[in-house]
């Protein structure tokens, strides 16, 4: 299968995606969790990309970033997973692939579907039913906004509200899930028509937005 092309644009947004190889789980006590999370902190650091959600989950995670330079997406990604790689292997006595391959990466609009996809990533751990609310998951950056225990996330591109911990605890809409799970599964850009031909024209994607009838089931929450 060939792969399909990304872009990592200065200033885009981007909802981010790896799960474990096999399906395998990832994440097994609080140090797993712990210590991707601050490889993430270091790495958005290095290469100035903003941390605007995330959720870790046992075998895969979600992020929602967006770089300041072009290419400082991948250099981050990059960073981090090799560096977990080489934790789980040493942790573990271990070796081979401990992702299923490059992370997965989708451009979404702004004005759009960005708060969606944020409510969407915090509410992930809610979803898999390991909590009863949402900032519970103390993987999650929903935790962060309430507890701050950790100082991973920028300020929002949107202002989300003072009400914002209910709005992420209520369920969504099956339509809304089902179009952030179409852009994963086709793995296309997220956003209105005429922004969506126009980002999809310009990172070679425009395969991605074919009529495929009912997305199929999405393999992560």
């Amino acid at each position: 299968m060939p792969r399909i092309p990304r872009g990592d644009a200065a200033e885009g947004i981007y909802h981010i995606i790896n799960r474990g190889n096999m399906r395998m789980q990832i994440f097994d006590d609080q140090d797993d969790y712990e210590y991707f999370l601050e490889l993430l902190k270091k790495g958005a650091e290095k290469e100035r990309v903003s941390i605007h959600a995330y959720c870790l989950l046992p075998n895969h995670f979600h992020l929602l970033l967006s770089p300041t330079y072009e290419g400082s997406l991948s250099r981050m990604m990059q960073w981090v997973l090799t560096s977990h790689v080489r934790y789980y292997h040493r942790k573990n006595k271990t070796s081979g692939h401990v992702w299923q391959g490059r992370y997965k990466s989708f451009i979404i609009e702004k004005e759009s579907y960005y708060i969606s996809v944020m409510r969407y990533i915090e509410a992930n751990a809610l979803r898999a039913g390991l909590v009863t609310k949402g900032e519970e998951w103390i993987y999650g950056s929903l935790h962060e906004r309430v507890s701050i225990e950790r100082i991973l996330l920028s300020e929002p591109l949107i202002e989300i509200g003072d009400d914002w911990v209910n709005y992420v605890n209520e369920p969504m809409k099956i339509y809304e899930i089902e179009k952030i799970r179409n852009s994963v599964n086709r793995q296309a850009p997220l956003g209105e028509g005429g922004w969506q031909i126009e980002v999809a024209s310009q990172y070679g994607l425009l395969s991605t937005l074919g009529n495929r009838g009912r997305p199929r089931k999405s393999d992560y929450v």
